[in-house]
């Protein structure tokens, strides 16, 4: 069952950090797994293609190369795994297990953890064949327009190049990507073409973001809102796209979603989000 975490935190002492701590928290992440088991830890770093999981930047430090952190304010970190295994051995990292994550050398005590929407927006869980469902009951009615809120910089790897423009074939062939990787029952491939050859752009608010990487590098993604309509009303591959736009709030979309990027959700046919929306306000992180 995908299942999404938002960790709060406080830091240790007042201090001067980078803007973007995802590598950081990728690692601590890392850390807790190793700590259950090295195996499944070493595994998740070595190997190439889709992890499963995402990890989120620190969210509230701002849109600065540095940021000044606060131990009296409330810093939130979201984590999403997409195993079995990942989701026993997280059903341990309770905050007084974990006590404190160490971030670049400073400690972040950990003070609450969120499985829930009522615990936060940006937590929940669900099986495969929940998000499915519009693909194995089969309803009378099935959405023809499907709105992403790509929450943080999201970009793609196409043809050795970056790409940030989240175009339809690209969004959601890297969606049943992860879904193929993690799921009990796959999706077909072609999803991808049928997202190239049937779906439209009918509207967006997007802006780009420039947020930096490892060695200073600076990566280019896209922040904000965009509409897909399928112009082919096929009922079978709109259900494969309902289902997958479902599965992004798990997912991540594009590349680095292990590092911050990609963090995404689909939004209610009336715009908003079905839970109460947070402010984006920066490239690097989500805002309460």
């Amino acid at each position: 069952m995908p299942l999404a975490i938002v960790f709060t935190l406080r830091p240790a002492m007042p201090a001067s950090v980078a803007g973007n701590l995802s590598r950081a928290a990728h690692a601590a992440i890392l850390r807790l797994i190793g700590a259950a088991d090295p195996n499944l830890a070493a595994r998740i770093h070595d190997e190439e293609g889709r992890k499963p999981l995402t990890v989120s930047n620190i969210w509230g430090l701002g849109n600065g190369a540095v940021a000044a952190v606060d131990p009296a304010r409330d810093y939130h970190l979201r984590v999403t795994l997409l195993s079995d295994d990942l989701e026993r051995i997280a059903a341990d990292w309770t905050p007084e297990a974990i006590g404190a994550l160490d971030l670049d050398g400073l400690p972040w005590r950990v003070t609450d953890r969120a499985t829930t929407a009522a615990g936060h927006p940006w937590a929940g869980q669900a099986s495969y064949e929940q998000l499915a469902e519009s693909l194995l009951s089969r309803p009378a009615q099935l959405p023809a327009t499907w709105t992403i809120q790509f929450a943080s910089p999201t970009t793609f790897r196409q043809r050795g190049m970056a790409m940030p423009l989240p175009l339809p074939d690209l969004v959601f062939g890297s969606i049943c990507e992860q879904w193929n990787a993690s799921a009990n029952f796959a999706l077909p491939e072609e999803v991808r073409r049928y997202a190239a050859e049937c779906l439209a752009i009918s509207r967006y608010e997007l802006r780009s973001v420039a947020s930096p990487t490892s060695g200073g590098a600076i990566q280019i993604g896209a922040i904000g809102h965009c509409t897909y309509r399928a112009m082919n009303h096929d009922r079978y591959w709109r259900a494969c796209v309902d289902t997958l736009a479902s599965f992004a709030f798990y997912s991540g979309i594009g590349a680095g979603t292990t590092r911050g990027f990609g963090q995404a959700r689909l939004l209610s046919a009336n715009g908003k989000a079905r839970n109460e929306p947070q402010k984006t306000d920066d490239g690097n992180a989500i805002r309460d």
